[in-house]
């Protein structure tokens, strides 16, 4: 009876063993016992540390838990089952987060508008037409990687304070006090030549209003001008004044036509005297020296007195007829 009584605790106690054992199991791979869920996947570029089984957050309450993790492409898939019917916003991003500083890590269904800045993964269109739901991610960076992003950054801050060192010496100190005793030179000739310019600005403007004065006083005067030509111009005596002047103008061009003419005949006219003269020189040239019968008379001295008188008589006859051509030339302008 012993024996049995042995085997039977034994037994049971490997009975309670595997059920506590099932049930453990069941309630780590989170088994919801016939509770409703909710399936929603996300899409990230990385997940950090994540890991299956990791709780998943709404505004800070623990809903459920990450059951596969999936590389696709360039993105990873993470798939998790929420507790119950939960309503997730239109907006809403996954980000992942670490929990706690022992390394474990959460996934907190959060809105868009509370983390503007962070640059969630992009769902493709084709993703929206599933059942389930696909929210875009964003894992934050791991303290492994903002050690190293500070020690880069470390170093830089470093390297730049060693070249600052480099640069900055005791000469270019030097050449800086001067730079900026030479900025200060060239603000105050500056601040003198604006104030010298702000004067001949001033006077300038005062010039330009004095001409702005004297041409609106031109502008009067001239406006009184044009007033006075249109009251001339309208007056009914115009008219008659401009057919005078048209009548004298018609008769001074025939007048001028008349001039023309007669201009025409007086250079006829001069042109047969001086052909007149011509002839005669070359007739007293002849004359002279003793050719024809007029030449033989002046060569003949009984004849002398007798030729003088005709020689004076002929240049007479020649000044009257310069001084007084009228008496032997008709001329007729009208």
């Amino acid at each position: 009876m012993i024996n049995r009584g042995r085997e039977l605790m034994v037994g049971s106690v490997i009975i309670v063993a595997v059920v506590v054992g099932v049930v453990g199991t069941l309630w780590l791979q989170g088994t919801n016992w016939g509770q409703p869920e909710t399936v929603v996947e996300v899409l990230l570029r990385d997940v950090a540390q994540l890991s299956n089984g990791n709780p998943v957050k709404f505004r800070g309450v623990s809903i459920g838990q990450i059951t596969s993790i999936d590389v696709e492409g360039q993105a990873v898939r993470v798939r998790m089952r929420l507790d119950g019917s939960i309503t997730i916003p239109d907006s809403a991003v996954v980000v992942l987060s670490p929990e706690s500083f022992f390394g474990d890590w959460q996934a907190e269904i959060a809105s868009r508008d509370r983390y503007p800045n962070f640059p969630f993964f992009e769902v493709p269109e084709v993703e929206l037409g599933r059942d389930t739901l696909v929210l875009g991610g964003y894992a934050l960076p791991e303290l492994s990687r903002l050690t190293a992003s500070a020690q880069e950054i470390s170093n830089n801050l470093a390297d730049l304070s060693q070249r600052l060192e480099i640069a900055f010496n005791d000469t270019t100190a030097a050449n800086m006090a001067r730079a900026i005793a030479n900025v200060e030179a060239v603000t105050s000739e500056l601040r003198d030549f604006v104030s010298s310019e702000s004067r001949n600005a001033s006077n300038l403007a005062t010039t330009a209003d004095s001409a702005l004065r004297e041409i609106q006083e031109a502008s009067r005067m001239a406006r009184v001008s044009f007033t006075r030509i249109e009251e001339i111009l309208s007056d009914s005596q115009m008219d008659s004044i401009v057919g005078n002047v048209a009548r004298a103008t018609g008769s001074i061009q025939q007048l001028a036509e008349g001039l023309e003419g007669s201009s025409d005949d007086m250079a006829r006219t001069l042109a047969r005297a001086d052909s007149a003269f011509a002839r005669l020189d070359d007739l007293t040239a002849r004359v002279a020296s003793g050719e024809g019968t007029l030449g033989r008379l002046l060569a003949d001295t009984t004849l002398a007195v007798r030729a003088e008188g005709v020689l004076l008589q002929l240049d007479l006859l020649l000044q009257d007829l310069r001084e007084n051509p009228r008496r032997y030339v008709r001329l007729s302008i009208f």
